[in-house]
């Protein structure tokens, strides 16, 4: 009998949910615990800090909280953004390791003490949160018919029914400057492919879930359920 072992490439990731390869560069999308959703590329043997880091490891925003070692644990309401006394609490810059690999981007960090119950999202608070819920990411190619968009990166969020396109560098290891926001509806952007003409996007939309509406409170319908959305460039 043969007898396999698992290959483990990367650790550290909390929700994976996006990958393209761009040349010989793969980049993924990971959705964040109440804040940085995360932008990654990755490396053989990195270490993306999860659940000891989420973003960069700034000590913004975001700490681990290790329930399982309070004395109440049984006793205790888990909270990731407002952790009870006797829950032990570990600083991101109290974490370290060699293969520790930072994102290339995040969707967003905010200051420690940032308010994560935000009173237009009621119950559906999380979709306040500084999250965009990414999900697939695409290439656009460099040698693309939109100009402002050739080498960039793009990525579907389900929260807030956006498509996210961030610019690569020239040798495409990282990315440079701020991200653009297209096509806002009401929607759970699922996937996102472009057309081998480079003159459309077609993005795919979830069936069903929550998602925000264009004044960012939660919808009590989705504009375009279980579709796929055809957006056609036709300038010159």
């Amino acid at each position: 009998m043969d007898h396999f072992l698992p290959v483990v490439d990367t650790y550290g990731h909390r929700n994976p949910q996006g990958l393209v390869f761009v040349g010989k560069n793969l980049y993924s999308t990971e959705q964040g615990p109440s804040s940085d959703d995360e932008l990654n590329k990755l490396e053989a043997g990195g270490n993306y800090g999860w659940p000891h880091v989420a973003g960069f490891r700034d000590d913004q925003g975001y700490a681990y909280a290790n329930y399982s070692k309070a004395a109440n644990c049984k006793a205790l309401t888990y909270d990731a953004n407002y952790i009870p006394d006797g829950v032990p609490v570990q600083k991101e810059t109290d974490w370290n390791a060699p293969n520790f690999k930072a994102p290339l981007k995040t969707f967003y960090t905010v200051r420690s003490g940032y308010n994560f119950r935000d009173a237009q999202c009621d119950k559906l608070s999380y979709l306040c949160w500084p999250t965009i819920a990414p999900s697939s990411v695409g290439y656009y190619p460099a040698d693309g018919v939109i100009k402002e968009w050739r080498n960039s990166l793009l990525i579907t969020s389900l929260k807030n029914g956006a498509l996210y396109r961030v610019p690569l560098n020239a040798d495409r290891q990282g990315v440079q400057g701020d991200e653009a926001k297209y096509f806002r509806s009401v929607n759970r952007y699922r996937s996102v492919l472009v057309s081998p003409d480079t003159k459309k996007i077609f993005i795919a939309t979830d069936p069903g879930g929550n998602a925000l509406t264009l004044e960012n409170t939660p919808a009590k319908q989705l504009s375009n359920q279980g579709q796929i959305l055809v957006f056609e460039y036709t300038g010159k």
